[in-house]
């Protein structure tokens, strides 16, 4: 028994091109036929054409944007810095560090125990010697966060803090950490009037 071999198509003949076409739209339509059986199968239920499935919160589902994907690159760049900067277990002598705390509003705020073990907030901001803070650093002013506006004493302790911590931070500037990029305090206060920066509860 013989088979004859079929003539060979000349893909460049409209007869051939219309052959083509017709083959790709019945593959086209039978994907889309197995994929509609396949939905009823599994049970998610009837697709209509003019539904549109979006994940929903209520659903479980989270949206990452590109945007999330870099501010979270940048935050735990930033934070990785600061670390490297005021490292947890960092020398302050009699003080005690608590907490370091992310860059947030243009500053670092560096939460420390006076050796009674009150509380109080230092914050880490870009060197300005138009307005210095109670320390200062190559790159750095430290100021006390005591909530007030330029008129409320410093309590003796915490500015031995700031000044202990300031020492410290100099050591590892001269070593080569890398410095956050931040605010200095008149640009922190223009930019953010009405900024809440204290961390303490």
């Amino acid at each position: 028994m013989t088979y004859e071999q079929p003539n060979e198509i000349n893909v460049s003949s409209p007869a051939a091109e219309t052959l083509i076409g017709r083959r790709q739209a019945l593959c086209s339509l039978a994907g889309i036929a197995t994929a509609v059986a396949g939905i009823g199968l599994i049970g998610i239920g009837t697709a209509r054409a003019d539904e549109t499935s979006v994940a929903t919160p209520a659903s479980g589902a989270q949206t990452v944007t590109a945007e999330d994907v870099v501010r979270s690159a940048e935050e735990e760049r930033d934070l990785a810095m600061v670390r490297a900067l005021v490292p947890e277990g960092l020398d302050v002598g009699n003080w005690a560090i608590e907490r370091v705390h992310a860059p947030r509003l243009g500053a670092v705020a560096v939460v420390m125990r006076t050796p009674e073990g009150k509380p109080f907030q230092i914050d880490l901001l870009r060197r300005d010697d138009a307005v210095p803070g109670v320390a200062t650093t190559r790159h750095f002013s430290l100021f006390v966060s005591n909530s007030g506006k330029g008129d409320t004493a410093t309590d003796e302790y915490q500015a031995r803090g700031a000044k202990v911590l300031a020492h410290q931070i100099s050591h590892r500037e001269l070593s080569g950490a890398p410095a956050p990029m931040l605010l200095s305090f008149a640009e922190r206060s223009n930019r953010f009037p009405f900024g809440a920066f204290g961390v303490l509860g």
